[in-house]
């Protein structure tokens, strides 16, 4: 007797939903996450227990590296600009824009930036890994001159200046305008070795111009560990 012959049905499964699902999964992570910065100078937050979040836009980020050097950036390139623009009336200084917007954070005086944004990228970031006391240093320009503000005190009200002057330009919708922070928030990130005095330093700088209000960045860290 013949063996009796089962019909063999292939398996077809559509994967062209699970495709459709997985592009817009993946569109919408891309367009909601916020990315981190790319910082010049990376720094080891200390712990803390609070859990207030640092604002995700409209900030002025203070960064303290552990031998007490100053960086400041911010998330707007208009902001920046703005910045810039009144920087070099103030200082009397031309820089190449282009060069200075590839900057992740400003830490060199403005006297100096002409010659360090003619260096390479490789020979920039060299600088900043080796160099430790020379032109990244702004707590030098901290030291105030008298009847003048500090170089660390006109970037941090320029700053505050240009971020005013974007959301009030006719380039930002309504709607933004409504839901936008009216100013910036000032964001203190120093690293767990910076010394206190560095620290003390810079808070100091911005009472002198009236700036009391600002976030200590942190990790956060549970209170049972």
């Amino acid at each position: 007797m013949g063996k009796i012959k089962i019909k063999k049905n292939d398996v077809w499964i559509d994967m062209t939903p699970m495709s459709d699902v997985m592009v817009l999964l993946l569109t919408f992570f891309m367009l909601s996450a916020n990315f981190t910065k790319n910082e010049a100078i990376k720094v080891v937050t200390p712990s803390s227990t609070t859990m207030s979040k640092v604002p995700a836009t409209a900030t002025l980020d203070i960064t303290i590296d552990s031998i007490g050097r100053v960086f400041l950036s911010t998330d707007k390139k208009a902001t920046l600009k703005n910045a810039l623009t009144e920087m070099m009336n103030e200082r009397e200084v031309q820089v190449d824009t282009a060069a200075f917007f590839e900057q992740s954070q400003i830490g060199v005086p403005m006297k100096k930036m002409p010659a360090f944004l003619a260096l390479s990228r490789e020979d920039q970031m060299e600088f900043l890994f080796n160099n430790k006391t020379d032109i990244l240093e702004l707590l030098d320009s901290i030291q105030a001159r008298p009847d003048k503000m500090s170089e660390f005190q006109l970037w941090v009200k320029s700053l505050k200046k240009g971020y005013r002057k974007w959301l009030d330009g006719s380039e930002v919708p309504e709607d933004l305008k409504a839901t936008a922070p009216t100013k910036l928030e000032i964001c203190i990130k120093a690293s767990k070795d910076t010394p206190y005095s560095s620290v003390k330093k810079v808070i100091n700088e911005l009472q002198d111009i009236n700036e009391s209000r600002y976030k200590l960045v942190t990790q956060y860290k549970k209170e049972q560990d």
